[in-house]
C-alpha cells in the first residue's frame, strides 16, 4: 500500500479484551430486570456501540430518558464487577505479548473505544496493559463517536502522528467505517463481533484471524500489505 506505519489505533472490546459475550449477557439481564426483554440478535447487533444509544434503542425511549440512565448505571455496576473478577484473563490470546512486541518495534499505540473514557481506563488497568498505551480515547473524548472519524483523528493528534501513518485495528463495522473515514489503513479482526464479509464491506483493507496475525502485519516503518 505504500504507507509508512508509525502508530496503531486499536479498538478495545472484541479486539483486545474478550468481552462481547459478557456485554450481551449483562445487557440482557438488565433488560429482563426492567421488564423489557430483547432478543439475543437485537442485543448482539449493538455490541460495541455507545451504551446510551443502545439502551435507548432497546428500551424504545429517548437517550435522555430516566430508564436509560438507570440501565447504564446498572450496567456499569455489573460490567465493572465482571472486569475486576476476570482481570488479565479477559485478554485475547497473544494480546499482552503482542502489544509489548509492537512497542519494542517503536510503534505508538492508542485505544479508540465506544466506552466512555473512565470505563476504558478501568478496563485497561484491570487487564494489566495500561502502560503499553500512549493514548486512550473514549466515546466522550470527542464530539462524534464511531463510525465518524473524530476519535481516530483525535488519537492520531494526541500521538503526534499523521492519520495516514496510523493503522486502525478493530472487530466492528464501526471501527472500519471510522478508520476509512479518517484515511487510515484498516485491519479487521474476525474473532470479535463482525464477520469477515462485514468487515471488508465496511472498509477493512486487511483481515487478521488472531491478534498474533495483527502483530505480524505491523513491522515498524513498513507498509501494511493487503492479504486474504
Amino acid at each position: 500500500m505504500g504507507t509508512r506505519i508509525r502508530a496503531a489505533v486499536l479498538d478495545l472490546d472484541g479486539t483486545l479484551v474478550d468481552t462481547p459475550n459478557a456485554i450481551a449477557t449483562i445487557t440482557a439481564r438488565i433488560l429482563d430486570e426492567m421488564g423489557r426483554p430483547a432478543t439475543e440478535a437485537e442485543i448482539r447487533g449493538l455490541v460495541g456501540k455507545p451504551l446510551d444509544r443502545n439502551f435507548a434503542q432497546l428500551l424504545r425511549v429517548p437517550p435522555e430518558h430516566e430508564d436509560v440512565a438507570h440501565a447504564i448505571g446498572r450496567y456499569r455496576e455489573l460490567f465493572g464487577k465482571h472486569v475486576r473478577q476476570q482481570g488479565r484473563a479477559l485478554l485475547y490470546p497473544g494480546v499482552a505479548e503482542g502489544l509489548a512486541r509492537l512497542r519494542e518495534r517503536g510503534l505508538l499505540l492508542a485505544i479508540a473505544t465506544s466506552k466512555v473514557y473512565e470505563a476504558a481506563v478501568k478496563t485497561v488497568a484491570a487487564t494489566g496493559i495500561a502502560e503499553l498505551f500512549d493514548v486512550i480515547a473514549g466515546h466522550d473524548s470527542v464530539t462524534r463517536g464511531k463510525p465518524e472519524p473524530d476519535m481516530a483523528v483525535y488519537a492520531a493528534g494526541k500521538l503526534g502522528v499523521p492519520v495516514a501513518e496510523c493503522v486502525g485495528v478493530g472487530d466492528g463495522v464501526g471501527d472500519m467505517e471510522m478508520g476509512r473515514a479518517a484515511g487510515m489503513v484498516n485491519i479487521g479482526v474476525t474473532y470479535g463481533v463482525a464477520t469477515e464479509a462485514e468487515l471488508r464491506a465496511a472498509g477493512a483493507n486487511v483481515i487478521a484471524h488472531s491478534f498474533t496475525e495483527v502483530v505480524e502485519l505491523l513491522p515498524a516503518g513498513i507498509a501494511v500489505e493487503e492479504k486474504a
